[in-house]
């Protein structure tokens, strides 16, 4: 079986066989021995609904060193037997092989033990984890992975596989929790120094002098420049930012921390494609950059103190070298779970990853649909009751068929479905893949007029503590983002910068605190024209590490048009609106009130009589200052004329942001505040509340249909009613007649 993902009908798709396929897959995950008829008993079913990719944890014990008598490191004597028990159960089995790498988890730590100098050493001591920039590591892991693609050749069993996933780290998700989720810091390796110290020769084109520069530091050459400590690592000059003419060398750091882990992870991918030819999937756990605000203790209930809650993962996890893997040809998909935020009823079936960047880049996503392990790890469920359970499933479906992406349903002997459901939930895998496969004609290209952007190289500059990203992208995300009525892109900004996207008619830029005069120049050229609407949020250009002063509020007026001031107290800031009267807050509730509730400094505030305010932050001291503005430029030439909006707290509520996007001209679905996700051709709801609905379309279409409930609702229509249930999920078609009729 040859696999590869290619563009059709506007997003990345699995071809085997030279034939599109709806990447839908069960999760067997790791095989308990005692649970294989009841794992065997899951896997028929979902075989008996069509479905027959297997998603497997497929290192047990291969990896295990050399044994007495015996000096290969590899033991293949449970691969084919536990690939074969699945085959028992379907003939048709399709595998991908998920390859665990971390040699923390490997028999009796006899990688470590006997590599002791490639170990990942932290800020309190080193640790049993081989290190990224480990080249014994790196080029063992290629051995095994060839001996592996072998033994499987050997075996007959290698023309099952569709598709290989090297994992490592934390449950094999490329991030190293011990050196990134907490208070300590890493990697102070051999390895990792001698890492850094050949992409300090890269980055600064071999000059001594260019380094000591940027470090402002007249004595550090490439021979003795290390890698920052813990203290300097949770140390910014600037508040909450990196002052990049005093804190360069942690910001290099990061930077080649990222490219250090995602060249590991192609590396491992070119191998596995060269190996099979070019004709197997290659891809991994990587790029959680809308989620890594989280650490230790989201994870562990009464677990750390204060301080252990306010660090954050992403600078320190390697994952901000997605930017690199998307540009190799030798990944092929990404994975993740579904965000953890707010997993319950109202909540969303969110990727960690910008899937759109992912989509732009030709990478297949798959969601790892995982609520059978998190709901269960607490009796009565941990973000629902098992009765619920249907209208999440729906959910996430409705975001994988409207977003063009792949899913693996979570189900095995460890995690079984509930007898209260597991006929119910059958049913709707055999719909779902029905579903899937027929939406695969349709036109799938994202519809949205609405563009958000995420600015991964912004991270290199802020603090390792979650104080501002949580606000303003964790709880953004999840609780505003999605229900203003209108769906929205959401790509890495640099996508946006190199000019490879389509026009929006509403910009919101999440985190562009730091933009040099290249990237500042390209935002510029994008944003400011043909009526454009762009909202920045809190510290938008506040960095700029090609001007003297590199920290500077003149910074932030270049970018966003507007005058500022600010204080310097940490504090929590929240906004309310003043101004009732422009379209944007017009109807707008004077109890409208959103901010932070962790301190932050700076706080921003607006001094600029031309700006028009509508609303006011309220910070230390008690200060109330303008901090919601409009202001419009070159109204009278319509090429040129464009509108600046700034908010100078994060969190901005879903109301607001539907006053902004029909300001912009945005077409809005509804207004009633559901989760909502629209293509061309479909479009999905889901509700908390409930009740009556009157959905508006962008175009007239032949016949409006719903797809769970398998009913005409309206013909030749540009708006639709339908009454929901409450606690459900919808998903209706809106489109042309004969696409339906081919459905069957």
């Amino acid at each position: 079986m040859k696999a590869h993902v290619r563009m059709h009908n506007g997003t990345p798709t699995l071809f085997l066989d030279d034939r599109p396929v709806f990447a839908n897959c069960q999760l067997i995950g790791s095989v308990d021995p005692k649970g294989i008829p009841a794992t065997q008993e899951s896997i028929r079913a979902f075989a008996r609904n069509g479905i027959h990719i297997y998603s497997i944890d497929a290192v047990m014990r291969e990896w295990c060193g050399p044994r007495p008598g015996n000096p290969s490191p590899y033991d293949f004597s449970e691969t084919a037997p536990r690939l074969e028990m699945v085959l028992e159960a379907d003939p048709q089995a399709l595998f991908l092989l998920r390859m665990g790498l971390e040699t923390h988890y490997l028999p009796d730590d006899w990688w470590n033990k006997a590599y002791p100098d490639e170990r990942e050493v932290l800020s309190d001591g080193p640790y049993s984890s081989a290190s990224f920039a480990s080249e014994v590591w790196q080029a063992q892991v290629k051995d095994f992975l060839r001996a592996y693609i072998g033994h499987l050749r050997a075996t007959g069993l290698y023309d099952r596989v569709i598709a290989y996933q090297p994992a490592t780290g934390t449950c094999g998700e490329w991030i190293k929790s011990w050196s990134s989720m907490g208070l300590a810091c890493g990697d102070l390796s051999a390895p990792m120094r001698r890492a850094f110290r050949r992409w300090l020769r890269v980055r600064y084109g071999d000059s001594v002098e260019a380094l000591r520069a940027a470090w402002g530091d007249a004595e550090v050459t490439f021979e003795t420049a290390e890698v920052p400590s813990a203290a300097e690592q949770f140390n910014t000059t600037r508040h909450l930012f990196r002052d990049p003419k005093r804190e360069q060398k942690v910001i290099d750091f990061y930077a080649c921390y990222a490219e250090v882990a995602a060249d590991a992870l192609i590396g491992f991918c070119r191998l596995i494609k060269e190996e099979t030819a070019g004709d197997k999937l290659a891809g991994a756990f990587f790029g959680y950059l809308m989620e890594l605000s989280w650490n230790d203790s989201f994870f562990n209930d009464n677990y750390g103190d204060l301080a252990s809650s306010e660090v954050s993962t992403v600078q320190r996890s390697g994952h901000l070298g997605l930017w690199k893997v998307l540009r190799s040809p030798y990944v092929d998909f990404l994975v993740s779970p579904y965000t953890y935020p707010f997993r319950g009823i109202g909540g969303d079936g969110l990727p960690m990853q910008p899937t759109d960047s992912l989509r732009l880049h030709g990478k297949l996503y798959l969601l790892e649909e995982d609520t059978l392990m998190h709901n269960n790890f607490d009796p009565g469920g941990r973000m629902h009751p098992v009765e619920k359970s249907i209208p999440i499933y729906q959910r996430h479906f409705a975001q994988v068929v409207t977003h063009g992406l792949g899913v693996t349903w979570l189900e095995s002997s460890y995690f079984p479905e509930s007898p209260l459901i597991r006929e119910e939930a059958r049913r709707w895998h055999k719909r779902f893949q029905e579903l899937g496969t027929w939406a695969l004609e349709l036109d799938r290209r994202p519809q949205s007029e609405v563009g958000v952007f995420l600015d991964d190289e912004s991270f290199l500059y802020e603090t390792i503590r979650n104080n501002i990203d949580i606000p303003l992208i964790w709880h953004q995300r999840v609780i505003n983002l999605n229900r203003f009525g209108a769906p929205h892109d959401l790509y890495l900004l640099n996508d946006l910068l190199e000019g490879n996207l389509p026009d929006y008619k509403l910009y919101i830029f999440l985190n562009p605190f730091h933009l040099n005069d290249r990237r500042r120049k390209a935002l510029k050229e994008i944003v400011c024209r043909d009526n454009k609407v762009a909202l920045w949020l809190y510290a938008a250009g506040y960095i700029n590490a090609d001007r003297p002063d590199a920290v500077h509020l003149e910074h932030m007026t270049e970018l966003t048009g507007f005058r500022f001031g600010k204080g310097g107290s940490y504090w929590g800031p929240f906004m309310h609106l003043t101004n009732f009267n422009h379209p944007i807050t017009q109807g707008l509730s004077q109890e409208l009130f959103w901010g932070s509730t962790r301190s932050i400094a700076p706080n921003f505030h607006l001094e600029d009589p031309e700006a028009t305010i509508l609303g006011e932050v309220v910070y230390s001291l008690g200060r109330c200052r303008a901090g919601f503005g409009v202001k419009t430029f070159n109204a009278g030439d319509p090429k040129r004329c464009w509108t600046s909006v700034y908010i100078a707290t994060p969190n901005v509520p879903a109301p607001v942001l539907r006053g902004i996007a029909r300001y912009a001209g945005v077409h809005l679905y509804s207004e009633e505040g559901d989760v909502l996700y629209a293509t061309p051709d479909l479009l999905g709801v889901h509700t908390v509340a409930g009740g009556p609905r009157l959905f508006k379309l962008p175009r007239r279409v032949e016949v409006v249909y719903d797809l769970f409930a398998e009913r005409v609702l309206a013909r030749d229509a540009t708006q639709f009613e339908v009454q929901l249930a409450p606690a459900s999920t919808a998903l209706y078609y809106t489109g042309a007649a004969a696409r339906l009729k081919a459905r069957g």
